[in-house]
């Protein structure tokens, strides 16, 4: 490696500790330029892009990582939140199966993978996953708030309810829980208790403008 390349690197890792992330990618397409299989250096790139937004790019370098790594789970599954994020939800959906599929994975894979369902409209898949994660982890705040959403959604209020109340239980009321409590009982045509969410919701923040509309609308003569 040229001294060059060495500079490049140095001052890479600088750009980086001080956020100047633009600044830190320059450095390191120069050094990858030089040194085209150099993991270290796509990896850097890859997560650089992807706290960037430039997405695109950042899925390159992680597809470009399998090449030489294949299946790599930490890699997939950085690949796979990269792709929800530039909402490529199929893609996402295979990205995240094949780290299922090699038993290698996080819990949390199952709450990306029920988001992209969810997105695509697969409520069913999505809370099937969700599921998995709430086997795992049963009091993580995503899987009940994203589960109780799904099952709102695809009309089972009851059990929606139930994940939604779990967060009622932190130590900080979840604002969202509440919104979502008001608005489940009032499919529910439980008008009292959904008023009373609603309520609720406005006590903690003020300026939350659909439970203000919500509660405008039950309130109407």
């Amino acid at each position: 490696m040229s001294e060059l390349v060495h500079k490049c690197i140095d001052n890479g890792f600088n750009q980086l500790l001080d956020g100047n992330l633009k600044e830190a990618a320059e450095c390191f397409e120069k050094s990858h330029g030089e040194h085209p299989d150099n993991l270290h250096m796509m990896l850097e790139l890859a997560n650089i892009y992807y706290m960037l937004g430039e997405l695109t790019k950042s899925i390159s370098y992680y597809e470009k990582i399998l090449v030489l790594r294949p299946e790599s789970p930490y890699i997939l599954y950085r690949m796979g939140t990269a792709m929800y994020r530039a909402t490529s939800f199929t893609d996402a959906v295979h990205v995240f199966n094949r780290i299922l599929v090699s038993g290698k994975y996080l819990p949390m894979t199952y709450l990306w993978l029920g988001l992209c369902y969810y997105h695509l409209g697969k409520e069913e898949q999505s809370i099937a996953s969700y599921r998995k994660l709430i086997e795992h982890c049963p009091e993580t705040v995503m899987a009940n708030y994203y589960m109780g959403v799904a099952l709102k959604s695809s009309g089972k209020y009851d059990e929606a309810i139930v994940h939604f109340e779990r967060l009622l239980n932190q130590k900080d009321q979840h604002v969202s829980a509440l919104y979502h409590l008001g608005r489940t009982h009032m499919k529910n045509y439980n008008y009292e208790k959904a008023k009373g969410y609603f309520k609720k919701t406005l006590e903690l923040d003020p300026d939350n403008k659909n439970a203000a509309e919500m509660m405008e609308f039950m309130t109407e003569d």
